[in-house]
């Protein structure tokens, strides 16, 4: 039997959660081996517990209280950028219609309708998109606080043409690496630097600490990422020597902003777009720096249960979707099945000078 202490308790591996709110008890399982990490997921479900218990079912709220209870329960555990993602989102498009409607009276045409708005108001599919993954994240929060037993509806999200993503090639890396010196903030070159090198998520290099440096072994533990789980990645010498570079303030923060906290989740949106444009890439984001990563690390032949490792997936099918095929290894596959098949490429080059 586990013992439970703060309501916490370990079972094998992972933490277990049991506590009593009003007589009625809550139990489960975090599905986490962090004793921090199982500690915020533990009071999230003591916030569900005392929503469910301070008689908010006697009467079914509507979408604006459905979504102020989301925000009040999550608002320690998900980052301020989904949170305003989430509340954005529903503010332009859901609210204006169905905010005062009852979360169980929402039907499909509904949901449709406010599908087509955003469609109508010239924004992509991807836009539409985001909304229907924001409202089954709502309604799937109200199944589990028990006001319903499944959602009144039925939307699926708008099958989008995949077009190829941009990532800085292999051939283009140095003059990008230039573009991003160009910067004033000497943060910038540093953070991009460590997302090529290392893959890590935008806010996995604005929350860097100096603790989590290992400098005997150059290793890198990041302490704190989306998937709840840690890892440590052996850092590169050419990263490893701008890293050593950096002052170390009083600041515990690898990359601290003028009041010492660290730098804004859009930080590095400007600098990223501005090199991006001068060398002609497309939009390369601080996402599309991870991928990059991803694919040169492909590119260049290691394994993809590495790559999984060093990105922090938990699922390898999530990885190969950051992984994007290289132009030049496409060609160099192409010549050689013409070699194999007797059209050489010097055959063709003769031929065309002919």
């Amino acid at each position: 039997m586990a013992k439970f202490r703060n309501g916490l308790g370990r079972v094998g591996k992972y933490w277990h959660y049991c506590f009593k709110v009003e007589g009625r008890v809550f139990r489960g399982s975090t599905h986490v081996t962090d004793h921090a990490t199982a500690v915020k997921f533990l009071e999230v479900k003591r916030r569900e517990a005392a929503l469910s218990t301070r008689g908010l079912f006697h009467r079914m709220p509507t979408v604006r209280d459905l979504l102020k209870q989301w925000l009040e329960v999550h608002r320690t555990v998900f980052s301020a950028k989904h949170l305003i993602s989430v509340e954005g989102c529903m503010r332009l498009w859901v609210l204006p219609r169905l905010g005062d409607r009852r979360i169980d009276m929402v039907t499909t045409q509904d949901m449709l309708d406010a599908r087509q708005r955003i469609l109508d108001a010239g924004r992509s599919p991807l836009t539409a998109n985001l909304m229907v993954r924001t409202v089954r994240l709502l309604w799937g929060f109200a199944i589990k606080l028990g006001y319903l037993d499944s959602r009144p509806f039925q939307v699926e999200q708008i099958k989008v043409q995949q077009t190829p993503r941009p990532t800085v090639p292999a051939t283009a890396l140095t003059d990008y690496l230039a573009e991003i010196d160009r910067s004033r903030n000497p943060h910038v070159s540093v953070m991009v630097r460590v997302i090529i090198g290392l893959g890590l998520r935008e806010s996995e290099v604005l929350g860097m600490r100096w603790e989590w440096f290992d400098p005997g072994q150059r290793t890198y533990c990041v302490g704190k990422s989306k998937t709840k789980t840690s890892r440590t990645l052996p850092v590169p010498q050419w990263v490893w020597e701008f890293i050593e570079r950096m002052p170390r303030a009083l600041s515990p923060w690898v990359f601290p902003a003028e009041d010492g906290t660290p730098h804004r989740p859009a930080f590095l949106h400007k600098p990223l777009a501005r090199a991006a444009k001068k060398l002609g890439l497309g939009r390369v984001s601080a996402h599309r720096l991870r991928a990059t990563f991803a694919s040169l690390h492909a590119e260049f032949g290691t394994p993809i249960t590495e790559i999984q490792g060093m990105l922090g997936h938990r699922c390898i099918q999530t990885t190969m979707i950051y992984v994007e095929q290289s132009l030049e290894n496409k060609r160099r596959a192409q010549d050689a099945m013409s070699h194999r098949l007797g059209f050489s490429v010097e055959k063709d080059a003769s031929a065309a000078a002919v």
